[in-house]
């Protein structure tokens, strides 16, 4: 362009022409050309707002789908036990003891999403609820999902309702009671909106962005954020699914009025399999192009700034800008598209680390759950023990979504979150004081895995010996960098051991075998010392750094 411009500026000189006129040539060319550049930008740049906007509702809704189908699965499989406890022992004879109600009470207590369990009869009455709220209705016989059980149908979801009890937006699945081969009633699992709240505070998506599940009936089952406008009405006649959801397209990204509220927006949808649900993940369009409209008013600015110093500046000058101005848009260029790159990489690896860290809670809490259905102490201890280990590798997964560092973790942070964990739930709540000693040691993920299994294995081996039958006490973890390495001590005043009762290298416990072997990958040692039976044991983990 500026060589045009040169030739422009000699064919002029030769021609005769006034400086003014050879000025203003260039000057319009310039400004022409600089106009032209940024139109072409803003054009792209807009398109590429768009792709980012879609790509990220894509992305919302594959996180939400999956989210909703393992709440609703889990869900469910309470509500299956429920429906074979009856088949079993009847609907009256289920509440007959104080056992049955407090084994109900922790099904209901399990999974984090279920509000209250409630048991209705054939008739639609209420037999049974594990819900603190004011004294239910009597008659439920009315309602859409008792009508929709009694007609033959086995589950069901309700859209969104607010309870007159707790006053809280919920909905909800339930599943039909039969026994001897007749109906029996309804068990229904409330699952309270406040849950998917949390659920949307997780993924940290500003409050513009609206993830939603309706039914492909029009209902609101879930949406966060929810008013009251919004519950119980019905949305089939909304341009989205008039327009969009009518047609067999089991998944797609539109720009389409919101469903509630009509705001112009990015809408990416998908059906979940098997059930007659649809999620949806909503971005506001002015605020997906907030930043692409700062960017095109800078733009422009800069284009009028720089066509007013144009008019300024002798043909030498302009050849020194535009090579400036040339370098500064390649390396802007150059360095958006690497921090998009970092962004990416950064989005990724946190994505990874949540969804790993949900898939871990879920099997531990489905592991809990097949717990509960044994009898034997020793087998239900060892999903306890399995839960616990899980647990720990979930909470390492945690603190690498969390923190701000995605291939190293703070070990001292997810050890005092291990410690917590297992000295402040079941029979050790109140009665264990944990003191806690820890550096800020900073570890990669394969180092750091091998870690805390140990130091959950070295906890839960105190708690278990150190303090059997009931006894309190106290437990110290200390994690600290020493000249040879790094060094992690488990120290308890609780029943200790004698020679006979040592641990030694050739225990054949499940956990003992964990210890030695993880040592042994890390290139520690496990060292156990103490003073005698009674004056509590200390455990020493010595490993290079």
């Amino acid at each position: 362009m500026v060589e045009r411009g040169h030739a422009l500026v000699d064919g002029i000189a030769r021609a005769g022409r006034k400086p003014r006129t050879i000025l203003l040539s260039i000057i319009v060319l310039l400004f022409g050309a600089g106009i032209f550049t940024w139109a072409s930008l803003t054009w792209a740049g807009h398109d590429r707002a768009l792709s980012q906007a879609r790509d990220e509702a894509r992305l919302l809704s594959r996180v939400v789908d999956e989210h909703f189908q393992w709440t609703i699965k889990g869900s469910d499989l309470v509500l299956r036990q429920a429906v074979e406890m009856v088949a079993d022992d009847g609907l009256d004879s289920l509440f007959a003891t104080e056992t049955k109600r407090l084994r109900l009470i922790s099904m209901a207590r399990l999974l984090p999403q279920i509000g209250s369990l409630w048991f209705f009869d054939d008739r639609g009455r209420v037999v049974y609820s594990t819900s603190q709220g004011r004294t239910p209705p009597a008659d439920f016989a009315d309602r859409d999902f008792f009508k929709a059980h009694q007609n033959g149908a086995d589950f069901f979801i309700t859209p969104a309702n607010r309870s007159r009890l707790t006053d809280t937006v919920y909905f909800s699945v339930s599943r039909r009671l039969m026994r001897g081969g007749r109906f029996a009633g309804v068990v229904l699992a409330a699952i309270d909106m406040r849950y998917f709240a949390a659920f949307h505070g997780g993924l940290r998506v500003p409050s513009t962005t609206a993830l939603e599940l309706f039914r492909t009936d029009g209902r609101l089952v879930v949406r966060w954020p929810i008013n009251d406008d919004m519950v119980g009405r019905d949305f089939l006649e909304t341009p989205f699914f008039r327009d969009h959801l009518a047609a067999d397209v089991e998944a797609g990204a539109v720009e389409a009025p919101a469903i509630v509220g009509d705001a112009p927006s990015i809408i990416a949808y998908r059906r979940i399999k098997g059930l007659p649900l649809v999620t949806l993940a909503t971005i506001d369009r002015e605020a997906a192009f907030a930043d692409w409209r700062a960017d095109t008013a800078a733009g422009l600015v800069f284009i009028l700034l720089a066509g007013g110093l144009i008019g300024g500046l002798t043909l030498f000058g302009l050849r020194a800008i535009d090579r400036e101005e040339a370098t500064r848009d390649n390396l802007a260029a150059r360095t958006v598209e690497l921090e998009e790159a970092l962004a990416s990489r950064t989005l990724l690896f946190k994505e990874m680390h949540h969804r790993t860290k949900n898939n871990l809670q879920i099997v531990s809490s489905l592991l809990s759950l097949q717990a509960g259905q044994y009898g034997d102490p020793s087998l239900r201890q060892g999903f306890t023990d399995t839960v616990n280990r899980i647990r720990a590798m979930a909470q390492l997964h945690e603190q690498l979504y969390q923190g701000g560092e995605i291939t190293a973790v703070d070990c001292g942070a997810f050890l005092r979150s291990i410690g917590e964990s297992l000295t402040g739930e079941g029979a050790s709540r109140g009665r264990i004081d944990l003191d806690l000693d820890l550096e800020s040691v900073s570890l990669p993920m394969d180092r750091a895995v091998p870690l805390a299994l140990i130091a959950n294995e070295l906890l839960t081996n105190a708690l278990k010996h150190g303090f059997a039958e009931g006894r309190g006490g106290r437990i110290r973890i200390a994690l600290r960098r020493t000249e040879s390495g790094i060094e992690l001590v488990v120290a308890d005043d609780g029943a200790g051991f004698t020679e006979e009762t040592a641990p030694s290298e050739k225990a054949r416990s499940l956990g003992m075998r964990l210890i030695r072997g993880l040592a042994l990958q890390l290139k520690g040692t496990v060292d156990f010392a103490s003073p005698g039976p009674g004056q509590g044991t200390t455990a020493c983990l010595r490993m290079p750094a």
